[in-house]
């Protein structure tokens, strides 16, 4: 169903305007053919967004999940996904903290996957308006519409895309994500949230690093510092470049030759090490033998050497710029955990923050001593409700811990599931505080760019320019598992919470690109567990009866997840 013309907001610049224009012009579907019908399950009702305007929420949201109940990848599927799109769109007008925006991006999103499958095209258009119009994210917008016009040769859909890029043409993207687009444009695209290569497009990070790269401005590999590695018997390590500045680089697969095993080499461009590091550091874990670099010309090479079946995936954090090499054990790119077979033997628990990290401060608290409160007890919790699984904190004290380590401790001790734990703030008076859950994708929404930009320690234009490219570090089913832990932690926690402030608001489970999450292989989420800066929460939060109730509620919701695998 096309979109109807009208919108909340009212200070869309011309080119949203321009887009609307263009996107309003498609005729509107009337009808959705469902297919055949299983016995005994009723036809949802046709609710046009019109009239789903006036529906009661619990209503619309049942209409809603019957719709997309009947997703899938028949033509009749992707139908019932646009509408239920639909739908969702028209909640997330009606409650703009709750899900529905989310929920409709990732219908469309799917359905737009089913490359030859009769209305994915329509999706996909469905899709850059939704991303235009309500998330008023225009970079979303155009690289969903540049990769639809790539994708499909049907005239009226690519016309519909093309029309779609000229409105958006002020808001063209990196190069490189157009230049992966054009490369392979039936691949699974990262840039929407949904399951890409187990690595994004090489060239994509890259060429981040070379375009913010500073001419002239040479810069020092100041430390290569290696997590996980202690276990001999661990799976994974992480090997985190640490840089003055950012620095162009490359990545080069080296195969094995005579006595030398198979490499992976990061060139830094225009880069010297710093005089006390090493030139060879030992690791013997997770299938890395050993680091090396050397300076040649005005270059800095790091090579890893690998042992026989072991893989490397390399990506970078901004702020301080740092190249970051996750090395496996095993097939190139595998997930550890999270296969849903799998027993739970392990949960990573993580308190934010700690030592001169002390997180958000308000009313004479910091953040970094709270959430060690709610681990503990969380933690404390856990022991006795799951007996036969090992509950392991990031920190039990308050120190520093970079947020890279905390990713790298989960795979390194293949936890099943890792959970951080945070509580919210801002600098502004806010309507409601409450409580959210987090999963690691990209989001559109300005809060949480914000408080992912907070926690991360960078910009919210960092936070969503290089979200996009991260994106890919994700796999689908991770991102399903992740949404699965999110959804039972956010209602126990919110329940818990509500046992002693009973209004406590439910901000809902949503995606932001928190670093201390990325390159995470098992079910991962964060968890803002209450908001600092409104008064009501924090007078609470000074109590053991508030805290516990939090943290029975987070280990509640970990107990069933753990229960429903």
């Amino acid at each position: 169903m096309s979109p109807r013309c009208y919108s909340r907001r009212s200070w869309l610049n011309s080119v949203m305007l321009a887009l609307l224009v263009a996107a309003c012009g498609a005729p509107a579907e009337t009808d959705v053919d469902t297919g055949p019908r299983d016995s005994g399950r009723a036809s949802p009702p046709e609710v046009s967004e019109l009239d789903a305007m006036g529906i009661p929420l619990d209503r619309l949201r049942a209409i809603e999940d019957a719709w997309a109940a009947r997703a899938g990848a028949s033509e009749q599927g992707v139908r019932a996904a646009r509408r239920a799109a639909s739908l969702a769109r028209v909640r997330a007008l009606r409650e703009p903290d709750g899900d529905g925006l989310a929920r409709a991006r990732a219908l469309l999103a799917d359905a737009s996957l089913r490359r030859d499958v009769p209305g994915a095209c329509d999706a996909a258009i469905d899709l850059a308006r939704l991303e235009a119009r309500d998330a008023v994210d225009p970079t979303a917008a155009y690289l969903v519409a540049h990769r639809a016009s790539r994708r499909w040769t049907d005239e009226a859909c690519a016309l519909e895309a093309r029309r779609i890029l000229g409105a958006l043409e002020g808001h063209r993207p990196d190069r490189a994500l157009l230049a992966a687009i054009d490369a392979d444009p039936n691949a699974d695209d990262p840039s929407i949230g949904l399951a890409g290569d187990p690595e994004p497009p090489r060239d994509a990070l890259e060429a981040w690093a070379a375009e913010r790269t500073i001419s002239g401005e040479p810069a020092t590999l100041e430390s290569i510092v290696v997590y996980g590695h202690e276990d001999r018997e661990a799976r994974s390590v992480r090997v985190v470049l640490a840089l003055d500045r950012v620095a162009a680089y490359e990545r080069l697969d080296l195969p094995a030759a005579g006595e030398l095993p198979a490499r992976v080499a990061i060139d830094l461009a225009s880069t010297t090490p710093a005089s006390a590091l090493p030139s060879t550091i030992p690791v013997g874990a997770a299938g890395l033998a050993r680091i090396r670099h050397a300076r040649r010309d005005d270059r800095t090479r790091v090579v890893l050497d690998l042992e026989p079946g072991t893989g490397a995936r390399v990506f970078l954090l901004p702020q301080p710029f740092r190249v970051v090499i996750d090395v496996t054990r095993g097939e190139p790119g595998a997930a550890t955990t999270t296969g849903a077979a799998r027993d739970v033997d392990l949960i990573l628990i993580d308190p934010g923050h700690g030592g001169d990290d002390y997180g958000a401060r308000a009313f004479g608290m910091r953040e970094a001593d709270i959430v060690l409160d709610l681990a503990m007890r969380v933690r404390d919790v856990l022991r006795r409700r799951l007996p036969n699984v090992r509950i392991v904190l990031t920190r039990d004290r308050d120190v520093f811990v970079s947020l890279e380590q905390r990713a790298a401790m989960a795979n390194a001790v293949s936890a099943d599931a890792f959970v951080s734990i945070h509580l919210n703030a801002a600098d502004e008076s806010v309507d409601h505080g409450g409580v959210t859950t987090f999963v690691l994708d990209t989001t559109n929404d300005r809060q949480a760019l914000r408080l992912a930009a907070r926690e991360n320690g960078t910009t919210t234009a960092e936070v969503g320019g290089l979200a996009r490219i991260l994106a890919g570090l994700r796999r689908e089913e991770q991102v399903a598992t992740s949404r699965a832990l999110a959804e039972r932690i956010h209602r126990g926690t919110l329940a818990g919470g509500r046992t002693v402030l009973p209004r406590l608001h439910d901000r809902g489970v949503r995606s932001a690109m928190f670093y201390v999450l990325v390159g995470a292989t098992m079910p991962a989420v964060l968890v803002e567990a209450s908001f600092m800066t409104r008064e009501d929460e924090a007078d609470a939060l000074r109590n053991d009866r508030y805290r516990g109730a939090l943290a029975d509620g987070i280990a509640e919701g970990i107990v069933r997840w753990v229960e429903g695998r």
